[in-house]
């Protein structure tokens, strides 16, 4: 059977190529599920897009532990600490932010959830995210490895298409 590679526009013939298809519809899922959430936390917490990528960042490191700063904010958003710094305002001005004094770093501050904003998250996640630690748990080191190199690369290819992220 002639399949049409997706990525490619080239017609190949090969079972191989056609495997492809599952592959590609179970990224376009998990993408479109991204979205969907993301349109739903933005709607629930009425924020810009930059206002809601930053709070996501946020509550994902989080929940795993990891110190937050302004300076972490503007980097994974593309845009210069001043920027970084009126989107965080603007995440206190709305009672979803907190910044507290970084015990390594007497200049810096680390930024915070509020309740309220965490509260949210949960529950607008609901078990997702130990859905999420108990597939990734299920991985063989290999295997975890393997996964991010794949998802690296999309990544960078998602970064590289349309439009540039500003600096």
């Amino acid at each position: 059977m002639a399949v049409v590679d997706l990525l490619s526009g080239v017609t190949n013939n090969s079972e191989e190529a056609a495997a492809l298809f599952p592959l590609v519809e179970a990224m376009s899922a998990l993408q479109t599920a991204e979205a969907l959430l993301r349109w739903r936390l933005r709607d629930l917490f009425d924020l810009r897009a930059n206002e809601m990528v930053a709070l996501e960042y946020l509550a994902r490191l989080e929940h795993l532990g990891q110190p937050v700063r302004v300076l972490d904010v503007a980097r994974v958003l593309g845009v210069t600490n001043g920027a970084g710094t009126i989107i965080v305002a603007c995440l206190m001005e709305r009672g979803l932010v907190t910044r507290t004094e970084n015990p390594r770093d007497g200049r810096s501050k680390l930024l915070q959830l509020t309740p309220k904003a965490a509260t949210a998250f949960a529950d607008a996640l609901g078990g997702s995210r130990m859905d999420l630690r108990i597939l990734l748990a299920g991985l063989s080191l290999r295997e975890r490895k393997r996964l991010i190199v794949l998802l690296t690369a999309v990544t960078d290819s998602l970064n590289r298409s349309g439009f540039a992220a500003s600096t």
